[in-house]
């Protein structure tokens, strides 16, 4: 393909999963966009394919268009609430609490603490990162496909973090298991409304769970990891009212950014839901996905990675960046239930 060619890929109106298909594959994709990112006034399209994530991006998006035409997806379930405020996206420190507050909702989170055998008590830190998230998402889904509150889990770390569509290794599985035992531990207040008037739902999310200790190879200490647990009846009500339709494959591909997987809740719930276009701007994005970063040129600087991301793993998603912000378009959901 000419470099002429590759440039006119990024016309007016071009989309990702567009220009992965006219250009045949991901590295071609990130080729023309390289190209195309060096002409004055390149797209957001453009300099963010060819940036250092461009080549998660095409993958990600390559990803999604198989599964369209393979049906390969998997469905899952996540609360319409943390699709309006999430989780941190880096870790705390232990006993900290995270409090959130978007246009839309509240969020406050207070970890739980670890009873040892010899009755002392160990602060845990409040679930973070791609790991609680993807965590989540995979016991909201079990427990409403059960059409129960109690999930069973796997009897290995290394299972669990093969159930999460993870590689193996490293310092994966405990990781993972930290993860899943701050979830089984912590309590949440989400709050919806006005300071005038509101909803504030406070709850547990795990009623009660059964662990083993498992020891970690990588470190050599003794971890827990949580193989059956049961929800909380207020949270697996409100999470049988209040379920957002996922495809659990996509956000395994986002497993790299936090913020890609809070992107991708986020559209998975808007976009089906609203009637007319809707334009989200810059500020009230930053409330939403950038509480840790400060000023509101670096945020707009670093959405971009994670928007397109996000994009990637949902090819019906009908979204505009511009100069103000986001253009939202009503969309089918991102997979049929």
């Amino acid at each position: 393909m000419k470099a002429q060619e590759q440039t006119d890929l990024f016309g007016s109106g071009a989309t990702l999963h567009g220009v992965l298909g006219v250009a045949g594959g991901p590295s071609e994709a990130v080729k023309a966009a390289t190209i195309a990112a060096m002409a004055p006034g390149s797209s957001s399209l453009e300099r963010t394919l060819a940036g250092r994530t461009g080549r998660i991006i095409a993958d990600t998006a390559a990803a999604a268009l198989q599964r369209d035409i393979e049906g390969g997806g998997l469905t899952g379930y996540s609360y319409s609430a943390w699709c309006l405020a999430g989780l941190p996206h880096r870790e705390l420190p232990a006993g900290d609490a995270w409090l959130i507050e978007s246009d839309y909702a509240r969020l406050l989170v207070r970890p739980g603490i670890r009873l040892m055998e010899d009755g002392s008590q160990v602060a845990l830190a409040v679930p973070s990162g791609s790991f609680a998230r993807l965590l989540l998402v995979e016991l909201q889904s079990a427990s409403l496909e059960k059409g129960s509150r109690e999930v069973e889990l796997e009897s290995s770390a290394s299972a669990l973090v093969a159930r999460l569509g993870l590689a193996r290794g490293g310092p994966t599985n405990g990781k993972v298991a930290a993860q899943l035992e701050r979830i089984a531990t912590c309590s949440m207040d989400f709050s919806f409304g006005t300071d005038k008037r509101g909803v504030v739902v406070n709850q547990r999310l795990v009623d009660a769970y059964e662990y083993v200790a498992e020891p970690d190879k990588r470190t050599r200490a003794s971890m827990r990891l949580v193989r059956r647990l049961a929800l909380s009846e207020p949270f697996y009500q409100e999470l049988r009212r209040h379920p957002v339709l996922v495809d659990k494959r996509a956000i395994q591909d986002l497993a790299s950014s936090p913020m890609a997987i809070d992107i991708y809740l986020w559209l998975a719930y808007r976009l089906h839901a609203i009637e007319e276009d809707v334009e989200i701007g810059w500020v009230r994005l930053k409330g939403q996905f950038g509480s840790g970063v400060h000023l509101l040129k670096n945020f707009k600087t670093q959405i971009h990675a994670p928007l397109y991301q996000a994009l990637a793993a949902y090819p019906g998603a009908k979204v505009t960046v511009t100069d103000r912000g986001l253009l939202l378009r009503r969309s089918a959901p991102p997979i049929s239930a």
